[in-house]
């Protein structure tokens, strides 16, 4: 059972709050990178609270989109983040207008866009580098699209991605992931980011997922295992790291760092779906620990009116000093993580009480 400071009524209330505030926010704020992510999780909580408001606000936000096709030129993270939003828009209004949407998109990762030697993602091209993030802009919405057109091979291309990532950016020593590996040098950047190794664990159980729902359990075990290893060691450091409060440093091994919200919101999403997989390798206790404090963190950070504080903003990699000056607000991928992460527990208690 959950800790007597989160209930379930508490949760739903967070979660009605929030996405009443980000169904505003999406249609009525200047455009920013991360309003995929917030669109995104707007689907996944009309899901939970079933209702239909939050669909119409991201079909509302995706209509100029639709109708001018998607910019696969500029910035990597404006137009890769695009492609799960619309999958899952898809999947619930089946307009295939979403679908297409999202194939051009997948069509130019696989296709068009720069890459390592070893296949891995690069989002400033001709700078030979890869980032945490990556993994989570791309890998999910190759797997999603290839289990939807029932390709195989495409969802074992998003496997790959998972795994590619893990090698560059692993640390062997604490399971963590450095946000930046740069390639040529064969060096990373100088510190392990919280926010970073929460888009690794959000993306890989959103892979494994869509390999079993497309019946590749068998044929793709060898990597399955890749990824939750690498999955359930980083969860375990992740989760003996949490703070007191439930939250995590933004340097995560640093606690003279400051705490950070996005991340939580980020762990407790990863940490719910890896105790409800029964993820091979996970410390089940500590991890229920850390995701009921990683909830009750997140809706304390939702103010009064609907707004998901305490976020650090937009963060390229730097040393110690430069991680810990970025200055903390809201901002809709953190918004969205947090939909995401409060609907996926109010969805999990639903089917318990059942």
């Amino acid at each position: 059972m959950p800790p007597a400071f989160v209930k379930y009524d508490e949760l739903s209330r967070a979660l009605e709050r929030l996405t009443t505030s980000a169904s505003r926010e999406l249609l009525a704020k200047q455009p920013h990178w991360g309003d995929a992510i917030l669109c995104d999780g707007l689907i996944y909580a009309a899901r939970a609270l079933e209702t239909s408001a939050p669909i119409e606000a991201a079909e509302r936000w995706f209509g100029p989109k639709l109708a001018a096709g998607p910019r696969t030129n500029g910035w990597f993270w404006l137009w890769a983040a695009e492609a799960l939003p619309a999958l899952d828009l898809h999947l619930k209004t089946n307009d295939p207008r979403y679908l297409e949407y999202a194939r051009a998109i997948v069509g130019f990762m696989e296709n068009s866009a720069a890459r390592t030697p070893d296949g891995a993602f690069i989002p400033h091209p001709p700078a030979l580098e890869v980032w945490i993030d990556v993994c989570y802009f791309t890998a999910p919405a190759i797997a999603l699209l290839g289990r939807i057109s029932g390709d195989a091979a495409m969802i074992e291309r998003a496997a790959d991605q998972m795994i590619v990532h893990r090698d560059h950016l692993a640390d062997s020593g604490s399971g963590l992931f450095w946000h930046v590996a740069y390639v040529d040098r064969k060096s990373h950047s100088q510190c392990l980011w919280a926010r970073g190794n929460s888009w690794f664990s959000i993306a890989a159980p959103q892979v494994i997922a869509e390999i079993e729902a497309a019946g590749l359990l068998q044929p793709l075990a060898t990597k399955i295992e890749k990824i939750r290893e690498a999955l359930a060691l980083q969860l375990n450091k992740v989760a003996s790291l949490q703070d007191e409060s439930g939250l995590w440093h933004t340097v995560i091994d640093r606690d003279d760092s400051y705490l950070e919200a996005s991340a939580a919101a980020g762990f407790a999403l990863a940490l719910g779906r890896a105790i409800r997989t029964r993820l091979p390798g996970l410390d089940e206790a500590r991890a229920r620990d850390a995701y009921w404090r990683a909830l009750g963190a997140i809706c304390a950070k939702i103010d009064s009116h609907g707004a998901f504080t305490g976020v650090s903003q937009q963060t390229p990699p730097g040393d110690f000093a430069f991680y810990n000056s970025i200055e903390i607000g809201t901002a809709p991928f953190a918004t969205g993580v947090c939909l995401m992460a409060l609907s996926d527990a109010v969805e999990t208690w639903q089917t318990r009480k059942s």
